[in-house]
This record gives structure tokens, C-alpha cells and sequence, in this order.
């Protein structure tokens, strides 16, 4: 149960970061991430999130996972990682990569970044951060384990506004819209069983803010009191143009200041003067002469 609620009554300051893809040997992020490390290291915040996809792609390279916490561990402030799809495997009911998450990939990810879920007080706030990749996983322990100390850990913040954090969105289009067919589009925010539990604990207990990444994509709305924020990614943009998109295709990372009177402010950091990969262009494949 959390027990620092009223800890601090200023103005909590937090940075985060999503989607930053590092691995070993592989520096095609690297310019960008040590671009934001150096605006963070001018800005002193009082807390850096990594909201998932710390690694570049495969759940099971241990050299990828070391290079990233390496990385990570250059930041000046204080930091708390959550696992995405590419750390510790995709979702068992929603997922769509081949590898899925099972408690070898978590520990990986434990060992070296940390808590998988965690909770703290500031501000008059109650910072949340869950495991996104746990929901759905059709019987997994740990899963229950999280549901359970989800309502515990929202209960003792009960009064207080909420931001939580989690790798994937909530959904696309609508709360109410069923799980999609097609596999792509069906990995791109969790299951629709999920989603329903999910919102039923963040209005009965005051969740006022959702902040999401995994789809590269800058998206800020809000929605029956609560504002769902999609961050982009430090390290590229995604998929091609032409396909359909709910955000903006950009890069970046967000500016987030809570204040003890339960308003809050962000601001969108770094699309003009991190460098916009194109991810679509790295993997793309043409015929040659």
C-alpha cells in the first residue's frame, strides 16, 4: 500500500520517454536517446518514465537488454522503466509477435530495469505504473497478482488524482469497440476484457490521467473525465505513410507538471531537433537489376 501520498506538495515534474529501442551494436537510436539524455541532464525533473520497448526487438537478447540499461542508467535523474511488447513479449490474448510473455522474459526484464509495477505519491498525485503486457494472459499468476495489487494500490490513493502508465493504449477508436480482427491492428492497445476491468477500477477510484506509448504516434485527448495521452517514440517514426494512423507520426517525448491543486500541464519535447527515423524505410525490401 502506498504510504508517501502527501510526501511532497509541490510541483511534481516528469518526463517521459517511449518506445527508445536501444541494442547492442546497433546505433541507428542512439543519436536521439543521447539527445534526450542531454536535455534532461539541462532540465533536471524530479523523475524519468521509460514507458516501454527499452530494448530494440527481440525479448530474449540479454546484450540488448544489458546495452539499454546501460543507457538508461546515463540519465542525471532519478527513473522508473515498465516493460513493453519488445522487452518482455507480446500479449497472450492480443499480442502478435511470435514470442509472448511468460515469466522467464519478466525476470529478464526485472534483473535488469527494475519493478515491472510500481507506485509512489507526489504532488497530492498517485503515480501508478502497471505491466500492460500481463493483461490478457489467459491465467498467468502474475497476472492476478497485478489485478489485485492494481485495486489495493488505487484504493490508497482513493480521493487523490491518479496518473497512471502502461506500455500499450486502451484502445483506438472507442472504449466499447470490440477486439479487431486483424492481428496488426488487434496488438495496438489491449483486449477489450481487459480494457472493460481495467476502466471500471480507473473511475471508481479517480484515474485522471492514462499515459500510453508503443505506437509511435503523439495522440492527447479526453474522454468521461479522463485524459488519455499516447507518447511517441525517442527513436522513430513507424509503418509507412500511407497506412492508416490514429496520431500524428512524429518523435518526441513528453513534459509532464502535476500540481498539488489536481491540474496538470504536458508539452510535446524534441520534433524539432531529434532526428525523425523512418522505420518503414529500414525494413523495406525491393527487387534488385
Amino acid at each position: 500500500m502506498p504510504t508517501d501520498k502527501n510526501r511532497s506538495m509541490k510541483e511534481f515534474r516528469l518526463i517521459q520517454v517511449a518506445d527508445i529501442h536501444l541494442g547492442a551494436g546497433q546505433e541507428h537510436h542512439l543519436d536521439n536517446w543521447t539527445k534526450v539524455v542531454d536535455w534532461i541532464t539541462r532540465e533536471q525533473p524530479d523523475l524519468v518514465v521509460v514507458n516501454g520497448d527499452l530494448i530494440m526487438s527481440d525479448p530474449d537478447n540479454d546484450k540488448d537488454h544489458a546495452f539499454a540499461r546501460e543507457q538508461i542508467a546515463r540519465l542525471p535523474v532519478a527513473f522508473r522503466c515498465l516493460p513493453g511488447n519488445h522487452d518482455i513479449g507480446d500479449n497472450i490474448v492480443s499480442g502478435h509477435m511470435p514470442k509472448r510473455i511468460d515469466d522467464t522474459r519478466r525476470a529478464r526484464f526485472i534483473q535488469h530495469f527494475g519493478a515491472e509495477r510500481w507506485a509512489f505519491g507526489a504532488a497530492g498525485w498517485g503515480f501508478v505504473g502497471i505491466n500492460a503486457q500481463l493483461l490478457g494472459s489467459k491465467g498467468q499468476t502474475a497476472e492476478a497478482e497485478q489485478w489485485d495489487w492494481l485495486e489495493q494500490t488505487l484504493n490508497g490513493y482513493r480521493g487523490s488524482p491518479v496518473a497512471l502508465f502502461m506500455h500499450k493504449p486502451l484502445f483506438l477508436d472507442h472504449p466499447t469497440e470490440p477486439d479487431y480482427e486483424d492481428p496488426w491492428t488487434r496488438q495496438s492497445c489491449i483486449d477489450s476484457v481487459s480494457r472493460e476491468r481495467l476502466l471500471e477500477l480507473c473511475k471508481r477510484f479517480g484515474v485522471r490521467v492514462i499515459s500510453t506509448g508503443h505506437k509511435h504516434q503523439t495522440r492527447t485527448f479526453s474522454f468521461e473525465g479522463i485524459y488519455y495521452l499516447w507518447a511517441p517514440s525517442t527513436a522513430c517514426v513507424n509503418s509507412a505513410p500511407t497506412m492508416l494512423h490514429w496520431g500524428t507520426r512524429e518523435v518526441g517525448f513528453f513534459d509532464l507538471r502535476f500540481r498539488p491543486n489536481g491540474l496538470f500541464d504536458y508539452r510535446l519535447i524534441g520534433p524539432d531537433f531529434l532526428f525523425r527515423h523512418e522505420n518503414y524505410i529500414r525494413k523495406h525490401k525491393v527487387g534488385r537489376n
